[in-house]
């Protein structure tokens, strides 16, 4: 099966374009890292190594036996001695029949698959993981900038009411409010510096490191184009989720077929040399053994396999329905917060942008009051912080959409996008 790198073609696309600093993590690097040092991840060689064990040991068959046996030997009379031994050397070997070595060797080769399977899952979920701590510390550093741009406006309001109050066209009542205004967008640009320190720790224990960057590299203004939803669902039926369950319909048939194999009772096979002392001859001898089943040895096994496997075809239906309009939603989903963050740059944020600059002009003149100047800040302030949340929902909500398929979203798809998507472009 191919493993593929599930990467927010976006946040890739940003992080290959950037130059690596030793102070800047681009997307790809936090995502070799994990794969390097991922503590779930680890243990796979192993495994892997457990399973071709497994495999060579299921190709054994069983090794021939050498028998010697002696009889009538150190007794009395005529059978003084060795006078009347009679020494038998025999070689045996076991005859597996019903395919057993087959079976055991198909069993194996599922059960490694298996292995893969779990591994591939793994994987995704650590670099899934690692991505959405990176999307999180990328909002961050988007809201520190963010708040340092909301400072920098009220600091320019501060700069105006001063002069006005020089004039003695303010009271300081004013000048007091915006301060408080200000000291409230520091106290809020602390806490975000913090979140980003605990957010770094966050990510680089993905890796189980303390970090060694400063920032992250990545836009996320961008929205990657999405395919056709049945695009969409036909890459979920070959999604790792799915084809686990496949592999262990084959495992639990494997096991059915060995057990069949199991039941059938094994051949014995000797010949040998018979020495007989008293008479000084010697003859051939030969057997054949074989236990009687007068009962099915494998009846409750059998029925346990043939159970597993109705409970695995139910378990992979309704998973496979599940996670199929899991799809949708997340599609849909999708769909809707590009028509948010499109509505918000192109209406809202205009908007509050003219108000805020309409509301300065008219404060400058004398002409509004500060509380009208400081609400339309506010206004402006949250636009910009709604379009960074709606952009950032819209990452996370790829990731997990990749997550499901386990194919990247590639941002120069040429599929064309469904009208939802654009309809209020």
């Amino acid at each position: 099966m191919r493993m593929t790198l599930m990467l927010p073609a976006v946040l890739v696309a940003a992080g290959y374009c950037l130059q690596a600093q030793a102070s800047r993590l681009t997307l790809p690097q936090a995502l070799q890292r994990t794969l390097q040092h991922d503590i779930r991840l680890q243990a796979f060689p192993y495994q892997l190594r457990m399973a071709e064990a497994a495999q060579l040991q299921a190709k054994i068959t069983p090794n021939p036996e050498v028998d010697v046996s002696l009889e009538n030997a150190l007794g009395t009379g005529d059978s003084r001695g060795l006078a009347a031994a009679e020494l038998t050397l025999s070689l045996s070997q076991q005859i597996e029949l019903g395919d057993k070595r087959q079976r055991r060797v198909e069993l194996a080769q599922q059960q490694s698959q298996l292995q893969r399977n779990n591994y591939e899952l793994a994987r995704l979920d650590a670099l899934a993981d690692t991505t959405e701590q990176y999307v999180h510390l990328l909002q961050l550093q988007t809201l520190q900038q963010w708040a340092h741009e909301k400072i920098s406006r009220e600091h320019a309001v501060l700069a105006t009411a001063q002069l006005r109050s020089e004039a003695g066209n303010l009271p300081d009542a004013d000048i007091s409010r915006i301060k408080l205004q200000l000291i409230r967008s520091e106290i809020e640009l602390a806490e975000i510096q913090q979140a980003i320190e605990s957010q770094r720790y966050r990510l680089a224990a993905n890796w189980n490191s303390v970090p060694d960057f400063d920032t992250v590299t990545g836009d996320l203004t961008t929205l990657p184009l999405l395919p056709p939803l049945s695009e969409l669902q036909h890459q979920l039926q070959q999604s790792t989720v799915l084809q686990r369950y496949i592999t262990l319909e084959r495992v639990a048939q494997s096991e059915l077929r060995l057990t069949n194999a199991n039941s059938k009772a094994d051949v014995r096979l000797s010949a040998g040399l018979r020495r007989n002392e008293a008479s000084n001859d010697n003859a051939l001898v030969f057997s054949l053994s074989m236990p009687l089943t007068l009962s099915d040895p494998k009846a409750g096994q059998r029925q346990a396999h043939m159970a597993e496997q109705e409970l695995l075809a139910v378990q992979q239906q309704q998973s496979r329905t599940a996670l199929s309009l899991l799809m949708q939603q997340q599609w849909l989903a999708l769909a809707h917060l590009r028509t948010a963050v499109h509505s918000i740059q192109s209406r809202l944020l205009p908007e509050a942008m003219q108000l805020h600059k309409l509301s300065l002009q008219a404060y400058q003149q004398g002409q509004t009051d500060l509380l009208s100047l400081l609400s339309a800040g506010e206004e402006l302030a949250q636009a910009q912080r709604d379009v960074i949340a709606s952009q950032s929902r819209f990452h996370i909500t790829l990731l997990q959409l990749e997550r499901l398929t386990g194919q990247p979203i590639s941002l120069t798809s040429k599929t064309p996008v469904v009208t939802l998507e654009h309809s209020n472009e």
